[in-house]
């Protein structure tokens, strides 16, 4: 199972940097999620939020006005992929205009892409799922009505790849996650808090863990440098 840091470890850092992101390497978590949005040259940059600090509309941004805002580094995809090349990354595409750029980061890098690319945008991961071998995933913030209806839907995209999906914790059940899991579609959960809630899903057959409370995920060895 994956342990992936939501955001990087933000109680020390900006979320979203490489700070954030080193310190949950060395506490000894499998990878990050971060958010994907492009700036107004179209890079695609680690950034959470549609505005900066300031109100701002990241798109309407250069690189460089958006750090000097925020008053810190924001990193942008390809230093981020460059300084954890062996990191489960989960890349979360924020808006339809950072696909392609996203795309483009991850095939020019010398190695296959290791990680996950999910949206609440359901159509671009449609869209990567059918034109891309990249790994992808619907995010899930509402309960389907019926776990069938979900398998039917991503049955109908023909890759050897699978499509996954990332549930909120509120809306996820063991049931529902066994049933697809047999069905051969990885799923993921995000948004627990307590620790209760970490004991249940670590009984669940997920593909892992998006965590915000690190502290709760048993047996991290941390990483000597």
């Amino acid at each position: 199972m994956h342990y992936i840091a939501h955001r990087g470890w933000t109680r020390n850092h900006p979320e979203n940097t490489l700070a954030a992101f080193g310190e949950a390497w060395a506490a000894g978590m499998t990878g990050f999620e971060t958010d994907i949005r492009c700036d107004r040259d179209g890079v695609a940059i680690l950034f959470h939020d549609r505005c900066a600090a300031d109100g701002q509309l990241v798109k309407s941004l250069t690189h460089a006005q958006l750090c000097d805002i925020q008053g810190y580094p924001v990193p942008t995809l390809s230093e981020a992929l460059a300084a954890f090349p062996t990191a489960f990354w989960n890349l979360e595409l924020k808006s339809a205009d950072c696909l392609n750029a996203t795309r483009a980061v991850l095939e020019a890098q010398a190695q296959p892409f290791k990680g996950l690319i999910s949206s609440f945008h359901h159509q671009l991961i449609l869209t990567i799922a059918r034109e891309t071998q990249l790994p992808c995933a619907l995010l899930l913030a509402n309960s389907p009505v019926r776990t069938i209806n979900l398998y039917t839907m991503l049955a109908t995209v023909p890759r050897p790849v699978g499509v996954g999906l990332v549930f909120d914790y509120e809306i996820a059940s063991g049931e529902q996650i066994a049933e697809l899991t047999r069905q051969q579609v990885p799923c993921w959960v995000y948004g627990l808090q307590h620790a209760d809630e970490y004991a249940t899903a670590l009984s669940w057959p997920l593909a892992g863990l998006i965590c915000d409370h690190p502290e709760h995920v048993p047996g991290l060895k941390p990483r000597t440098a």
